[in-house]
């Protein structure tokens, strides 16, 4: 079995960055660049029921804003089918807000602090079918994209359980996925 730092240190080669000493904080935390923006990688305990959170910064000019522009908070569906119509009665989903996309509607649950922005990144070609690939291959908690600030990625997996091949999957799609809202 691998030790942790030696997992960290391979982690590292993920963002092409280093292990960083955040001990007050968090356990683990390996800051670098994925697509030329700051990425991290951070658990508060490498162990179970602590989660892995990545985390990629789209604010590469500086412009340093206190506030999101907008915030998304994109969460998978709990219950599908027959027993999501039934969870959204006794409002279990009550906070949804359609996107305007059956498909990615069916799937998960977006809530935002402006519906319109909301529906039209969501509808941003590759947006909807990044944020699908994400699920598939992290099966993430939630996914928080935040307009002139990041993504921040939860995934339910400990930072000792997770796998290489998992991490580096999901940075590549948040990477093009960062690029997306930096551009947008």
């Amino acid at each position: 079995m691998i030790s942790i730092d030696d997992k960290k240190k391979n982690f590292a080669q993920i963002v092409d960055g280093r292990v960083v000493d955040d001990s007050e904080r968090v356990e683990v935390s390996i800051k670098g660049s994925i697509s030329g923006f700051k990425a991290t990688i951070e658990a508060i305990k490498p162990g179970f029921p602590f989660s892995t959170t990545l985390y990629i910064e789209t604010d590469v000019l500086g412009e340093g804003q206190k506030e999101a522009l907008f915030s998304i908070t994109v969460t998978p569906r709990v219950a599908k089918g027959l027993s999501g119509i039934i969870g959204k009665l006794l409002l279990l989903d009550a906070r949804e807000a359609p996107t305007g996309s059956k498909i990615f509607d069916n799937e998960f649950i977006a809530t935002s602090n402006n519906e319109a922005i909301c529906q039209r990144f969501i509808n941003y070609p590759g947006v909807a079918e990044k944020i699908r690939t994400l699920s598939r291959y992290c099966g993430f908690r939630e996914l928080h994209i935040q307009g002139g600030k990041g993504l921040v990625l939860v995934i339910p997996n400990s930072f000792d359980s997770i796998s290489y091949d998992k991490v580096k999957a999901s940075f590549h799609e948040l990477g093009e996925l960062a690029q997306i809202l930096f551009d947008f």
